[in-house]
């Protein structure tokens, strides 16, 4: 039985499988027609044509990529969850007045 995939994949993982296939969201960018950092924002925000370009450098799905962005049967929801628009915490060394 596979394994289902709860979470969407973080920009550093969609980041590390384009780099293994040697390419970079500038190349998928160049290859789609979309200005430069589309593709990278659509790891972040909702963004259809720019999540189906980086799934297909992938040679994935971009509801397996994304579940969050997509219901049971693949369709992509409309309206997207307001969650879906708010940034994941980034690196936490970075907050200042937290320290020991």
């Amino acid at each position: 039985m596979p394994m289902v995939r709860k979470h969407d994949k973080s920009p550093q993982e969609i980041r590390f499988e384009l780099n293994q296939k040697g390419l970079t969201f500038a190349d998928v960018d160049r290859a789609s027609g979309f200005r430069v950092g589309t593709t990278r924002d659509a790891t972040r925000h909702p963004h259809a044509e720019g999540e189906q370009a980086i799934a297909e450098a992938l040679g994935l799905q971009a509801k397996d990529i994304w579940p969050s962005r997509y219901d049971a049967k693949g369709k992509r929801l409309k309206p997207q969850p307001s969650q879906n628009y708010t940034d994941r915490p980034r690196l936490r060394h970075c907050l200042k007045g937290e320290a020991a």
